[in-house]
């Protein structure tokens, strides 16, 4: 018997790449480690009239459905209303599937053991045959070996990066090497709350990896909206022009970063920066003291900011999650086009 193979893309997605349509890649450290597994009510942020809910075209949201699950599939009904395929990425029994269907969504959304994988993880995961969500370095992994072409744009929430007290400890997301590494437009909304934001923009400039401000010159910080002391170093507000951005940092100039697209969470979702810093503190304190650390920290955070006055963590969360899919799904369609 022949062994397993190590890479699989889903036949849905390698028909769309063969015929140049627009891809959009997904990961899914989301659905195993960053979004709660049991059911919830539809999030404030998906109320009809709100900026996310608008871009989901009708998707409806099932309240019975664990809340992981749902989110992941608002995700992807947002990457196809904006006229993309969407490619969610995981690794199932040490495959590592571009192109996850629902039944294997469904399966790692309630698969308790799922590990949270970067890229440094996929052989070992593929030898022991182990399933996991996948980090932004895996997913843009993934994109390079999308066969029979690379995907060129993914969509997350957060990327990783400098952590806070990184003087002290020097731990700094595999995310900021994939981003140096790997030719592909990663939109999201800044870096995640709990990092140092201003040294990972920092550690981006020097890894020389371009970071486009969208519709924004100040830095998109997550849930907390933007930082308007911290500026992205370009800014563009069309997806034609950003794809034509990075399409001439690839071909024009033959670098071989990503590019960083910043987009800020939606203003009707985002919370008070000082309020969310104020708790991210408190919560990061409470964490080391009850001895969470690694993959478990951002689910630990989310759950002790839930019923907090005027933050919606989750809500926040899954409407930066529609946006980012939603541009990306843009600058897909545009890159396409050519």
């Amino acid at each position: 018997m022949s062994p397993r193979s190590a890479v699989r893309t889903s036949s849905e997605i390698a028909e769309a790449l063969s015929e140049g349509r627009p891809v959009v890649a997904l990961e899914t450290a989301v659905l195993t480690h960053g979004l709660p597994r049991e059911p919830s009510p539809r999030p404030n942020s998906l109320a009809p009239g709100r900026a996310a809910a608008e871009a989901l075209h009708g998707h409806a949201w099932n309240e019975s459905a664990p809340c992981n699950l749902e989110a992941v599939r608002a995700i992807s009904a947002a990457v196809r209303a904006a006229g993309a395929v969407a490619a969610s990425v995981g690794v199932v029994h040490g495959e590592l599937v571009i192109g996850l269907d629902d039944a294997e969504l469904s399966a790692l959304a309630l698969d308790e053991s799922a590990k949270k994988a970067s890229s440094r993880d996929l052989g070992p995961l593929a030898t022991t045959g182990g399933s996991a969500g996948t980090t932004v370095a895996a997913t843009m992994r993934a994109c390079r070996l999308a066969s029979p072409e690379p995907i060129r744009v993914f969509a997350t929430g957060g990327i990783g990066g400098v952590h806070r007290g990184w003087q002290q400890r020097p731990d700094i997301s595999a995310d900021l090497r994939a981003l140096a590494n790997e030719p592909v437009a990663v939109v999201a909304s800044g870096a995640k709350v709990i990092l140092d934001v201003a040294a990972t923009l920092e550690a981006l400039d020097t890894l020389g990896v371009p970071v486009i401000g969208v519709g924004t010159d100040g830095m998109p910080i997550f849930t907390a909206g933007i930082d308007h002391d911290l500026a992205p170093p370009h800014r563009l507000d069309d997806p034609a022009a950003i794809a034509t951005a990075c399409r001439r940092h690839w071909t024009d100039f033959g670098q071989s970063s990503g590019v960083l697209l910043a987009n800020p969470c939606p203003a009707d979702a985002a919370a008070d920066p000082r309020r969310i810093d104020a708790l991210v503190d408190a919560g990061l304190a409470e964490a080391s003291s009850l001895g969470i650390d690694g993959g478990d920290v951002t689910p630990f955070l989310l759950a002790s900011m839930v019923g907090q006055e005027d933050v919606d963590p989750l809500g926040a969360n899954i409407a930066l999650l529609v946006s980012n899919a939603t541009l990306a799904a843009r600058v897909a369609v545009a890159f396409a086009a050519g």
